[in-house]
């Protein structure tokens, strides 16, 4: 499957409203430290609170020159037809943050 770049470094404004910072190095800390068996990241429509339905699952994440490259798996054939028709042109990560009480790497972003 085709991987999917969803993330590049520099400074971004979450929905919460606070300035995040991500450097190279937290990209690549990110990508070591993904772990779908630990918690897989669910690929979803938009940003819903519960991060659910599902419409696939990220299998592994890589760091690039670039940023964040997903390898999708299990993805719903409908959600994969829409996406290649350009009805959803944007991809925007979500991350657990270092101190988030939900984080599986506290200390560490982790893709949620």
């Amino acid at each position: 499957m085709k991987t999917l770049h969803i993330f590049r470094s520099g400074e971004f404004k979450p929905m919460e409203g606070t300035t995040l910072s991500f450097s190279a190095d937290d990209l690549k800390a990110i990508a070591e430290n993904y772990d779908p068996a630990l918690s897989e990241a669910p690929i979803v429509i938009g940003h819903p609170k519960t991060d659910g339905p599902a419409w696939g699952w990220v299998s592994s994440v890589e760091h690039g020159d670039d940023g964040l490259h997903a390898t999708p798996e299990q993805v719903d054939a409908d959600f994969a037809d829409a996406v290649n028709k350009g009805r959803y042109k944007k991809i925007s990560a979500s991350f657990f943050t270092p101190s988030s009480p939900n984080n599986p790497t506290p200390g560490n972003y982790y893709l949620r």
